[in-house]
């Protein structure tokens, strides 16, 4: 079973060593998921990748109204979840 965060780790190593991946993930990120790692992302899944870079900065601030458990604010910068709760 792939944790979320093990996922991502692998679509990050694809998208540094791969250009053409790296366009396709910012263009489709669920064709470019499925792609690296086997895994269907379901349509009810919205996924936005942004790109960081020397001016612009994203922050993924967690649903509001919802207090996090120690356990998840540790596993914040990493992904949490299972990729089963897709």
């Amino acid at each position: 079973m792939n944790t979320q965060s093990q996922i991502q780790k692998q679509i990050f190593a694809k998208a540094e060593e791969d250009e053409q991946f790296r366009a396709l993930l910012l263009e489709d990120p669920k064709a470019a998921i499925k792609d690296a790692t086997g895994v269907s992302v379901p349509d009810a899944i919205n996924i936005r990748v942004l790109e960081d870079n020397a001016t612009d900065f994203h922050l993924v601030l967690p649903p509001a109204g919802r207090n996090l458990s120690d356990q998840e604010v540790s596993g914040v910068a990493g992904g949490i979840g299972d990729i089963d709760t897709w």
